[in-house]
């Protein structure tokens, strides 16, 4: 079944806008037929190639944005094991059982939004309709280096994006926003701090120091964190 169509003027505007893209795309297609408008040289476009058919190599993304970083394969599926995914903070299990596990989390997360569209809007219905009709793909695990740490470790990542749960995160995180104000420790961007900072009157020879939690996700019990959300949002409630 299909979603109901938006208002007219919603979909009038829509479909302009695609009809504009594509005659856009078509003259810059027409426009630039047969230029060459790589960034790269053929040299570096090749070595590129090469390395990304090296299996022996694994390139990915460095934390804090640093660039790409290139490792032998061999020593980093190493330490992503020794790190991560053999320590305490992991559980293996079979093929089978995460099969069944996902479709298990599938059928309820289906479930709760059938069982609660009178909660929702009818934008969040539409959203949650074509989404479940998207193809979805398995959530997978990589470590981003530390190329800034010494020595070099790996911040571990499970990339939901494009699985069935990524379409829970999305609406969950334009829900939670709603909520943010009401965080007494809620801070914009590190340009508010610098602000707030500027307004203090700090006396001299004070030090002013950061801390960051050591696996925070990872160490939060899911019943705790459960629970403190419910609290938080019982409390706030309008």
């Amino acid at each position: 079944m299909h979603p109901n169509p938006a208002p007219s003027q919603i979909e009038e505007n829509i479909t302009y806008f695609k009809k504009t893209l594509k005659a856009e795309q078509k003259q810059l297609t027409c426009t630039l037929h047969n230029r060459n408008l790589r960034n790269l040289t053929y040299s570096q476009s090749a070595t590129v190639r090469l390395l990304k058919a090296n299996k022996n190599l694994t390139i990915k993304p460095t934390d804090k944005n640093l660039g790409p970083a290139i490792m032998e394969t061999e020593d980093y599926i190493k330490q992503v094991l020794k790190e991560h995914l053999l320590s305490k903070d992991y559980e293996r299990v079979l093929e089978a059982t995460a099969k069944h596990k996902m479709e298990d989390i599938k059928q309820t997360l289906t479930s709760l939004i059938s069982e609660n569209q009178a909660l929702l809007s009818k934008a969040e219905i539409i959203y949650f309709q074509r989404s479940f009709k998207c193809p979805h793909r398995t959530p997978i695990f990589y470590g981003l280096p530390k190329v800034h740490k010494v020595p070099m470790s790996l911040r571990p990542v499970v990339s939901t994006s494009s699985s069935f749960l990524s379409v829970f995160s999305v609406w969950l995180d334009f829900k939670m926003k709603e909520l943010l104000p009401f965080v007494q420790s809620y801070i914009q961007n590190s340009s508010k701090v610098v602000d707030d900072l500027k307004l203090l009157h700090i006396p001299e020879g004070t030090l002013l120091f950061s801390a960051d939690a050591k696996s925070i996700y990872t160490n939060i019990d899911t019943n705790t964190g459960v629970s403190a959300f419910q609290e938080f949002i019982t409390l706030n409630a309008t």
